[in-house]
């Protein structure tokens, strides 16, 4: 399969916009608009590092929270849950670096692929999702805490299953 995994990809107030990769790491530029954020998550395969170029963002690990500035940087280890909020009326931008790449690549290649085909879409992420552990890939990341998750992973397992994503398995083998 042959995709730029390398375009800018734009869901809800995020754009990820992979730069580079190989085993070792994968390195993206990551815009997040006014409001954005992500809820705890925690990423098992791989560390996190981020390095903050415009605006403010608010960590929060363990309870606290941690706010970075343009030129600072901020290291999550693989395993601990943390979110990440835009802190400023106005974007934000990073350079995200995940170690080792852990996959990371081929979640950029469903996506962009799948964004050809219905861009923007938040459905892109489910059915990125649904196919991980068909496709038997290591996971991105998870939502913190697990139950969170394993209800998420079964109101998507089933909805895959109703809305035909099965067919999609073969397009990314």
């Amino acid at each position: 399969m042959s995709v730029d995994i390398f375009k800018p990809i734009q869901m809800g107030k995020e754009i990820f916009h992979p730069k580079s990769y190989d085993e070792n790491s994968f390195v993206m530029d990551w815009s997040i608009e006014a409001g954005g954020s992500v809820p705890p998550h925690v990423h098992h395969h791989m560390d996190e590092h981020f390095l903050i170029t415009k605006g403010e963002i608010t960590f929060q690990v363990n309870g606290e929270k941690i706010t970075k500035k343009p030129g600072e940087d901020f290291f999550v280890p693989k395993g601990i849950a943390h979110a990440v909020n835009n802190a400023v009326k106005g974007q934000s931008c990073i350079t995200v670096t995940y170690s080792p790449c852990a996959d990371t690549h081929r979640m950029f290649q469903i996506l962009a692929t799948l964004d050809i085909e219905n861009p923007g879409s938040m459905i892109n992420l489910m059915k990125y999702f649904y196919l991980v552990p068909k496709l038997g890939l290591k996971e991105f990341s998870s939502i913190h805490p697990p139950f969170i998750m394993s209800m998420m992973g079964g109101i998507v397992s089933v909805f895959g299953k109703i809305a035909g994503w099965d067919k999609l398995i073969a397009k990314f083998k």
